[in-house]
């Protein structure tokens, strides 16, 4: 009878396999829905065929939207949104309305909505407009979670190369930081948390300088839990969103690692667009509850 031969290479395959199965898959492992949040400041000046440009070529690219200075086109977005199958939410007054949201009705169901008021350095109807914090909470059909998205727009004109400038609006601008940062840590207890928006600080400027009010050190400073945001994790590409300033931003949620179900895996900068800001859109890989 001849002996059967003993051969390695079959052995250390039923050790890997066995192995395999005695030790968890890591949770990154284990998400198995993704989506796309984005971000584009519209200028207010363009025409309408610009605007539709750009609104359409964002929405081709990212399954949940914050728009900014858009409140002068609302009836247009509302119309759009509806024929095009998405949810879209921009509140009165007029200033709350200029920092839009749309997700996509295909991936994302509304749970609940509204709208913070967060202050104001001048009277009603000039510039700069009173600032809100609009968010809205979602189901997220694939995987069934939670996704809030906060959307919102800080002053103009607040920092020098990192470095705030004292004036009315940049109090009015770290006020309103500070709300989003206290905002997005309530509800990261009902859910997943992303924030979008034009801050109007440049990211690789904020972090060099490192100002106790700024968002480096408000939402993120590498800090866990908190915010993390596409230019800490990914790096800043591109020349920027508004000339060469990274002052666009997606942010989501960031947990210590054993508490984590979602996760930022990708960024990118939308570049061609007529507004006088590129767009940015992450992708998020999310956990099936």
């Amino acid at each position: 009878m001849q002996r059967s031969r003993f051969r390695p290479a079959v052995a250390l395959a039923a050790a890997a396999t066995l192995l395999a199965t005695l030790v968890p898959a890591t949770p990154a492992a284990a998400a198995n829905a993704t989506f796309r949040a984005g971000t584009l400041n519209i200028y207010y000046g363009l025409t309408q065929a610009q605007f539709v440009q750009d609104l359409e070529s964002i929405t081709a690219k990212a399954d949940l939207v914050g728009l900014n200075e858009v409140n002068g086109r609302k009836d247009f977005l509302t119309t759009w949104a509806a024929n095009n199958g998405w949810w879209f939410y921009a509140p009165a007054p007029s200033q709350a309305e200029n920092e839009a949201l749309l997700a996509r009705k295909s991936m994302f169901d509304v749970l609940d909505k509204d709208s913070i008021f967060v202050c104001d350095t001048n009277g009603p109807g000039e510039v700069p407009p009173a600032r809100y914090n609009n968010w809205v909470k979602y189901r997220h059909k694939a995987s069934g979670r939670v996704v809030f998205h906060i959307n919102f727009h800080a002053n103009a004109s607040i920092e020098d190369n990192g470095r705030p400038i004292d004036i009315p609006r940049t109090e009015c601008a770290e006020q309103q930081f500070q709300e989003i940062k206290n905002l997005a840590a309530r509800k990261k207890d009902e859910g997943q948390v992303i924030v979008s928006g034009d801050l109007n600080v440049d990211f690789s400027a904020d972090r060099a300088y490192g100002y106790a009010k700024f968002p480096w050190k408000t939402f993120e400073a590498n800090q866990l839990p908190n915010l993390r945001s596409v230019y800490n994790l990914y790096g800043e590409k591109g020349t920027g969103t508004h000339g060469n300033r990274h002052i666009d931003y997606v942010y989501f949620w960031k947990r210590v690692e054993s508490s984590q179900v979602m996760w930022m895996t990708d960024y990118r900068i939308v570049t061609g667009t007529n507004s006088d800001h590129n767009g940015v859109v992450a992708d998020f890989s999310i956990d099936i509850a």
